[in-house]
């Protein structure tokens, strides 16, 4: 080793040697050289002592209130708790959806409680109504309050539009072949159609209750946007209200993690500006249950009464605010 060598190496463990013994005396409670003496009162300079014993202040700004239309949608009265009906367990030797994830044929039941009323998106966000929307949704709330409900496109046995359909606790099919996929519902005898080529398969000349759906896939997902409805959609039994110029945009993904529960993924988001202020998006998840593949036979008229002594079960109609 050269003499430069050496001393540098004696350098270095004398610095390291007194930042060892500076360490130890601020350990001790000695106080470093260079600062402003520790009073007995607490920290230099005069500042008060910190208050270690109560509770840390928020520094963040107050949120700021909700809209007005949200406020009122939280005042309303709870609906109904969510019922559901357990799905029994696969047998060992059930058949199996198929492994193309674009293939969705099959049987599958909604595995989740029913909701009668939508309050909350699929990120835990109040529903963002329009004052226009909540007016109605309150409105018809008020009308079961009152026992005179609004008469409404389930109550007289017509095709209710696709998420009220998909909450509801029975099953359906998913048909398909290279230019649609059919949904047949046990409820309702609902029918669900989604076409791949419009040039193939146009929209009808009149306007039909589920709408017009085209659909495509982004890798493993089938999109499916849906317009052009006949008459304007509740999309549960309490009546949040879709308008008839309103969008479905339905996200649809068959999922398979190998512990032999498949299941749909359904995620739907909702445009429509005349009762939302924006999207908003709800998820829904179907069992595959290969044993309801035979769909019972499902009277929609003796559910609410018959029609020829009861008409329309008592319900009455509700005032038009969204004609065209």
């Amino acid at each position: 080793m050269t003499t430069q060598s050496a001393r540098r190496l004696r350098q270095g463990l004398a610095m390291a040697s007194a930042a060892a013994l500076a360490l130890g005396a601020v350990t001790a409670g000695a106080q470093p050289p260079g600062l402003p003496p520790l009073g007995a009162g607490g920290p230099p300079g005069g500042l008060p002592p910190l208050n270690t014993t109560g509770a840390v202040p928020d520094l963040a700004p107050p949120l700021p209130p909700p809209p007005p239309a949200e406020q009122l949608a939280a005042s309303l009265p709870d609906p109904q708790p969510g019922t559901m009906l357990a799905d029994d367990p696969l047998p060992a030797d059930s058949p199996m959806p198929s492994t193309d994830p674009h293939n969705l044929r099959g049987a599958w039941h909604h595995n989740q409680k029913l909701e009668f009323r939508m309050r909350r998106d699929m990120y835990d966000k109040a529903v963002p109504f329009t004052m226009e929307g909540v007016k109605i949704l309150a409105r018809r709330i008020q009308s079961l309050k009152d026992g005179k409900p609004y008469l409404n496109a389930s109550a007289i046995c017509r095709p209710p539009g696709q998420p009220w359909q998909l909450d509801l606790n029975m099953p359906f099919l998913t048909l398909q072949t290279n230019d649609a996929v059919e949904f047949l519902f046990e409820h309702y005898h609902g029918r669900w159609n989604i076409v791949f080529d419009p040039a193939k398969n146009p929209p009808p000349a009149k306007k039909a209750y589920m709408g017009y759906s085209v659909g495509h896939w982004v890798g493993d997902t089938l999109v499916v946007e849906t317009t052009g409805f006949k008459q304007a959609l509740w999309l549960d039994a309490d009546g949040t209200p879709l308008s008839k110029n309103g969008k479905l945009i339905q996200r649809i993904r068959k999922v398979d993690n190998g512990d032999r529960q498949p299941f749909l993924e359904i995620i739907t988001t909702f445009v429509d500006p005349a009762n939302y202020t924006r999207p908003w998006s709800v998820v829904r998840t179907f069992s595959w249950q290969p044993s309801l593949a035979v769909l019972s036979e499902y009277n929609c008229e003796q559910q609410i009464g018959d029609p020829t002594t009861e008409p329309n079960a008592g319900l009455v109609p509700e005032p038009d605010d969204q004609a065209e």
